[in-house]
């Protein structure tokens, strides 16, 4: 895009005079002289002049990107009555990465794989699942990211997050091939250390193991935790490494997926990160509820080869030749599996196009029938999901959010409660999980589609971030999801309209504030 490269070229040429004013400054401070005096004010108004052509390009670049209105102004806003911080920010949070070179080449070398695979697994076809929403959502995915639907799967879900992650170290214990991994986040605590000790044993008895950590949520994990496990020879590489925090935009755009392979055979995907706190061990936080799904048979061949596609953008060793091909992906799986469970994976990020799983949801709440269950820590919407979560509401679907009722990030929890009112007017229930800190990402319509993952509904996971949802079709699993939800429902308190227009002012203030700044989280 040139209008990035031009705004590239002049960050640089920025820097540099920036640089250059440091240096004078200090020479001066620990020098003295009317000449460096001068060369420093002269100095100071080409930044000045140069400062305001740059903000006053930021503004025309954001015009011409054609995005939404009130992102478009937000931004304006920002940049003129804060200029400096205005600046900052727009450089780290602000641009579109969607059309950036880089992410344009991870896009395309994803749409080679997932062309090698839809040529080499049949696909469970269309004319199969019912004419209505389930039919649309499968053309939707099929359309804006290649999401192939497979129908042999075996899907266990699991809501207590002990469990789940017992079960997952259990899988790896079991590999025999390669055991493939990619998080978010990771601590060097009890439970961040029992999964390094395990991957290392398997590494040792010859398992290769590959795992894709992202760089920034990861930034306080300790060298020696990375040291031993590439040491045991596990591939331990980051995703979009950021080597000068405060000066790189791609530490807004990060690696949000939760995905662990077992010999191309099983996987498990979920909203469940590798720490203490996510088995309910901190004590501000209590009780974790998060949500595990076991996938077992071709629905593992999509989430393979997203895996696959990832580890080429972050290694450049591509592992989707013949070879690999026959390694990693085995066509024999499922056909043990009789019962028809049909399941479409669908990754989401800047590198496409299309905003897949915002399009998903957007379709999925649109044309809800009877019913909407929403499991999510956050909810900063657009206009077109609020409009889709309301109308469907005013329609006579029953739409239920459960959220958490204590905050994990100030700024997302004000900004998320902003919402409730105009939602809680048209007959949007709305309840705070009490039990403990609620992080599952479920989507529930009409008690037939489920969709589960690591995509929260908000506009960060939506445009920012790298997802991965699996849509089920499969009755008997959304049955066991609705279960899970009503369970949750008896943790929750649900906000009644009259006393939430109590609340006073100033609380009523932290919501509008955090909400303004939404259009740009």
């Amino acid at each position: 895009m040139a209008s990035h490269r031009i705004l590239d070229t002049i960050v640089l040429i920025l820097t540099l005079l920036l640089s250059l004013f440091v240096v004078a400054s200090l020479t001066q401070l620990l020098r003295g002289g009317d000449l460096l005096l001068t060369f420093t004010q002269v100095t100071s108004q080409i930044i000045y002049v140069i400062f305001g052509v740059t903000i006053v390009l930021i503004i025309l670049i954001l015009v011409l990107e054609n995005s939404s209105p009130v992102h478009t102004l937000a931004w304006i806003m920002v940049l003129i009555f804060l200029p400096i911080v205005g600046f900052i920010f727009y450089l780290l949070f602000g641009r579109n990465w969607r059309q950036i070179k880089l992410f344009k080449r991870k896009e395309l070398s994803d749409v080679d794989f997932l062309h090698a695979l839809d040529r080499s697994i049949p696909e469970f076809y269309s004319h199969h699942l019912e004419d209505g929403l389930e039919h649309k959502l499968h053309k939707l995915l099929k359309n804006n990211s290649k999401a192939i639907i497979t129908a042999r799967n075996r899907i266990e879900l699991i809501s207590d997050t002990t469990i789940a992650f017992a079960a997952m170290c259990e899988g790896i214990e079991a590999a025999t091939s390669h055991v493939h991994l990619e998080y978010f986040s990771i601590a060097s605590d009890s439970t961040g250390n029992y999964l390094k000790d395990l991957l290392i044993k398997k590494a040792r008895a010859g398992v290769e193991v590959r795992f894709i950590y992202d760089d920034v949520a990861c930034w306080s994990l300790p060298k020696k935790f990375k040291r031993e496990l590439r040491a045991a020879g596990v591939k331990f590489v980051p995703f979009m490494p950021v080597w000068i925090p405060l000066l790189n935009s791609r530490m807004n755009y990060r690696n949000h997926k939760k995905l662990v392979i077992v010999d191309g055979k099983k996987a498990y995907l979920g909203g469940l990160n590798i720490g203490d706190k996510y088995l309910g061990k901190d004590p501000y936080y209590g009780y974790w509820r998060d949500s595990l799904a076991i996938f077992e048979g071709q629905s593992v061949f999509s989430m393979q080869a997203i895996f696959l596609a990832d580890w080429f953008f972050v290694s450049q060793e591509n592992l989707f030749n013949a070879d690999g091909f026959r390694k990693y992906i085995c066509p024999e799986i499922g056909k043990d599996i009789t019962r028809i469970s049909p399941v479409q994976v669908v990754a989401s990020g800047p590198d496409s196009d299309q905003a897949s799983i915002l399009q998903l949801y957007f379709s999925a709440i649109a044309n809800a029938q009877r019913s909407i269950m929403i499991n999510t820590p956050y909810l900063i919407l657009n206009e077109a999901l609020l409009m889709a979560l309301k109308t469907s509401a005013i329609s006579g679907v029953k739409v239920q959010i459960i959220m958490p009722h204590q905050a994990d990030h100030w700024i997302v929890f004000w900004g998320s409660r902003s919402y409730f009112q105009e939602l809680l007017e048209v007959g949007v229930e709305i309840y705070e999980y009490t039990r403990g800190f609620m992080h599952a990402k479920i989507l529930i319509v009409d008690d037939e589609i489920l969709g589960l993952g690591t995509a929260n509904m908000d506009l960060r996971s939506f445009n920012h971030n790298f997802e991965l949802t699996a849509l089920v079709f499969e009755d008997k699993i959304v049955s066991k999801a609705v279960d899970a939800f009503c369970e949750d429902l008896s943790y929750s308190r649900k906000i009644i309209l009259e006393e939430f227009n109590q609340r006073g002012l100033f609380q009523r203030s932290k919501e509008s504030l955090c909400r303004l700044f939404s259009p740009l989280l």
